[in-house]
């Protein structure tokens, strides 16, 4: 993995970007040997179940994030802590995985309205299609033994084993994409957990994590597990793995005094941007700067790793201040990973409320979606809403309903 980065350091144009991804094609061989380490020749399928449907909560970060993602989490181990939230009251990811008579496999984004019927299952072991939106849903039957491995000849014929067919329908409901909430790896998670349960299949959580993490290098989207965690576990807590290429993820609900959330709850606000997450390559800026163990990132992302166990510590003992502290130098230390965090639009928002804020943090890997506010003493949610409609009329710029769950 280390040679091959150095050698795209000093290489250029076509040859850097093969030898960057013989790098990240090391990670990701990594990653499968520590989720199947006999091997990805899985157990005949069966449909146990003629249908499984499930609802999953999103999650906000606060502290600890980019530790949780390999090779970073595979040589140190990783720690993070995240909450739980309803959005507008609801369970916004949902999945339903239902037998069907017929030979064929069914994929469909009840959100955006795609969909396509599959019949013949090695359509979906090639990434390569152009244009196809079920990258996702193709990696999720992968990892649970349904569809073959890229380049694997398949060992059954899935729908002689099913007798009949499969039809996986998933979505996110009334969530802006790229929104910085974990939606596409807290929808992969649904999609496992429910295509293991559909064959009968009982996994744990952190079986369900390593899976999905798994599916992200398949995908070549790469991640961390903080986001399937962050959606399969209630809660404020403290997630955290040792160091190993088996990442046994464990999630540990932190028990904050009554007074805390109440005052919590009265003061976070989850904040819409008015646009959306742009589409970076900032997982593997960082990782780069990682694996060429550039001082900044390594120094960086041991603070990172150590500030989440600081954060629990304070959230444990009420400390709202220290809480309120830890959560805006997870902003600096953020940035100092990627200058690019908070542009100039996010900014502008952030200066507009500055006098009510206390805390700040962007949702997700940054760079727009929603945005945290911790209020001041003394200010209100809709004091933060009427501002922010007052600075930004007609963007969509609001405060949104949001609930721990």
């Amino acid at each position: 993995m280390r040679a091959y980065s150095y050698a795209s350091y000093i290489a250029a144009g076509e040859i850097r970007a093969r030898l960057e991804d013989k790098s990240f094609r090391c990670v990701r061989e990594m990653v499968q040997q520590g989720t199947f380490p006999g091997g990805v020749d899985f157990p005949k399928p069966a449909a146990k179940n003629d249908s499984v449907h499930l609802e999953l909560p999103l999650r906000v970060n606060w502290c600890g994030g980019w530790t949780d993602t390999p090779p970073y989490c595979l040589e140190n181990g990783g720690a993070v802590v995240n909450v739980a939230v309803k959005i507008k009251g609801r369970l916004p990811v949902r999945v339903l995985a239902e037998k069907i008579s017929e030979p064929k496999i069914v994929l469909e984004y009840f959100d955006s309205g795609d969909i396509g019927e599959f019949r013949e299952t090695k359509q979906l072991s090639d990434f390569s299609i152009e244009q196809n939106p079920f990258p996702l849903l193709q990696a999720a039957l992968m990892v649970c033994g349904l569809v073959a491995f890229p380049g694997r000849e398949e060992r059954w014929n899935l729908f002689e084993c099913l007798s009949g067919g499969l039809h996986l329908s998933t979505g996110v409901v009334d969530i802006p994409k790229g929104s910085g909430l974990g939606t596409s790896s807290i929808l992969l998670a649904a999609c496992v957990k429910g295509l293991l349960a559909f064959q009968g299949i009982d996994a744990s959580d952190a079986e369900i994590c390593r899976r999905v993490l798994l599916a992200e290098q398949l995908m070549g989207t790469g991640g961390g597990w903080q986001d399937q965690m962050g959606g399969l576990a209630g809660g404020i807590k403290l997630v955290r793995a040792e160091r190993g290429n088996r990442q046994e993820v464990r999630s540990e609900q932190l028990l904050a005094p009554p007074m805390f959330m109440e005052e919590l709850r009265k003061r976070f606000c989850l904040v819409y941007s008015g646009r959306r997450r742009l589409g970076r390559t900032i997982l593997r800026q960082i990782m780069s700067g990682y694996i060429q163990s550039d001082a900044l990132f390594v120094e960086s992302l041991r603070q990172t790793r150590e500030l989440a166990l600081e954060a629990k510590k304070n959230i444990e003992a009420g400390n709202m201040d220290g809480f309120i502290a830890n959560l805006n130098r997870q902003t600096q230390l953020t940035k100092t990973l990627d200058t690019g965090f908070a542009d100039e639009d996010l900014e502008k928002i952030f200066r507009a409320c500055a006098d009510m804020t206390a805390g700040r943090m962007i949702c997700g890997a940054g760079g727009g979606g929603f945005i945290q506010i911790i209020l001041r003493e003394g200010f209100s949610r809709q004091q933060l809403n009427d501002r922010l409609k007052e600075s930004f009329p007609g963007r969509g710029i609001e405060v949104w309903e949001c609930d721990f769950v």
